[in-house]
């Protein structure tokens, strides 16, 4: 079983990996450590370039975090086994899942159950059915209270992700089913729908639409339309319509 494990902190690294040893030894099938990430980006880059049976992930993560981690894994998906110090709550955001998690500081015992249960899935289950969107929802409204709005998110970039400043999206935008957040430069496709936007980033940014998030930085004016609807200028001379419904609440977020 080839091994990635993802965690901000070295010395949680070492102890993993020093687990991990330990458990191989005792175990009749072989582990793998295929590499260690310091963060979510390089953990992106070494499962496409590895291609692991399994993650340990740490889920609280400066930038991106082990949920972004998650959305954007590539296919074949490795099965993953979060790491998290908020045991509170990862009994219930957890429970009767396909998903498994160990609470820090991680225990010898507890990792190798943890394993076993991964071994037993890559033997039984199909890669691709592993993770569904139900579970990832849950798991991270019960992580939403610890995170803060982020700096950066991750988008497509050719066959991989790259970071983009939230401070340079003018509005995010859905379109088929596609999330796209539209600069001043380019309009790459962000793989968040816009209430999981919403949600996330918090006061800066207003939903105008069902179809458009405007980040208020970029408010250049706004004119009622007569009807109750409004029009919206934004930066580059980008106009968006703001529906009846939510006309006050633009509005009031404007000031």
């Amino acid at each position: 079983m080839k091994v990635l494990i993802v965690d901000d902190e070295a010395h949680a690294r070492r102890r993993l990996a020093s687990m991990l040893e330990e458990i191989d030894q005792s175990e009749t099938s072989r582990i793998e450590i295929v590499g260690e990430a310091a963060d979510g980006m390089t953990a992106l880059a070494l499962v496409r370039e590895t291609q692991p049976d399994l993650i340990l992930l740490d889920i609280a993560m400066p930038e991106v975090d082990g949920l972004d981690v998650v959305r954007h894994l590539p296919d074949p998906r490795p099965l993953v086994i979060f790491q998290t110090a908020y045991h509170e709550y990862a009994l219930q955001a957890f429970d009767h899942q396909a998903l498994d998690y160990v609470v820090k500081p991680v225990k010898r015992e507890r990792l190798a159950q943890a394993l076993e249960r991964a071994r037993t899935r890559l033997a039984t289950l199909e890669r691709a059915r592993l993770w569904q969107d139900a579970p990832l929802e849950r798991i991270g409204s019960a992580f939403a209270r610890e995170r803060v709005r982020p700096a950066r998110l991750l988008v497509r970039h050719g066959a991989g992700h790259r970071l983009l400043a939230v401070r340079d999206v003018i509005r995010f935008t859905s379109v088929d089913g596609l999330t796209f957040a539209q600069t001043p430069a380019d309009r790459p496709v962000a793989d968040y729908t816009l209430g999981e936007l919403e949600s996330r980033l918090g006061a800066g940014f207003v939903r105008a639409s069902r179809s458009d998030l405007v980040n208020l930085e970029h408010v250049q004016g706004i004119a009622g339309n007569g009807d109750g609807s409004a029009t919206l200028t934004l930066t580059g001379g980008v106009s968006v319509h703001v529906s009846r419904r939510r006309a006050a609440d633009v509005k009031r977020a404007i000031g």
